[in-house]
């Protein structure tokens, strides 16, 4: 299926992705994670289009996510040494680490994966993280003021994340009582 294909080349991604910005192909390494950003998206479209959706392929697509974000966060706080960076992947990691932790929780006592999906703050968490890791690949060629800028994007959305989190603790609460 092509979506599990998409989720699958999401979860690799990463590897070249790194390899490339070390290189210093800044831009390549740029248009790379922004395929595999978009392939999110496109997977998700794909499977709800055409009716192809599985639990195994909705778990794959948030381990997807979770490989490329946390991998590229953390191959960049060792690369910038940047303290505010550390503490915004630690924020969104553990974040990603609790809500997957959870869904795994409730999918494993009979709840359906459809009922723990993500909100709007989620998904424009997810936008927002995409978008400033992209361009903190770009940063090498743009400088210090760009980074702090980028750094500003990939807070809001560490917020947005936390925003997300707590609505999950709702959504959980909620099937507890039920």
């Amino acid at each position: 299926m092509i979506p599990n294909f998409l989720s699958a080349f999401r979860m690799i991604a990463f590897l070249p992705v790194i390899i490339l910005f070390s290189s210093e192909y800044y831009l390549t390494s740029f248009f790379l994670f922004t395929a595999a950003a978009w392939s999110d998206f496109l997977d998700g479209f794909l499977a709800r289009r055409y009716n192809i959706t599985s639990t195994l392929g909705s778990l794959l697509d948030l381990l997807a996510d979770k490989i490329l974000v946390s991998s590229i966060l953390i191959f960049l706080v060792f690369y910038t040494g940047n303290i505010y960076l550390l503490i915004l992947t630690i924020a969104i990691v553990v974040r990603e680490i609790s809500i997957s932790s959870l869904r795994l929780f409730l999918v494993s006592n009979g709840e359906e994966i459809s009922k723990i999906t993500p909100d709007k703050y989620g998904k424009l968490k997810t936008f927002l993280q995409m978008f400033s890791l992209s361009l903190l690949l770009l940063y090498p060629l743009f400088g210090n003021i760009f980074f702090v800028s980028v750094l500003i994007i990939l807070l809001i959305s560490t917020l947005l994340s936390i925003v997300s989190f707590l609505n999950y603790l709702k959504i959980w609460n909620s099937l507890e009582e039920n």
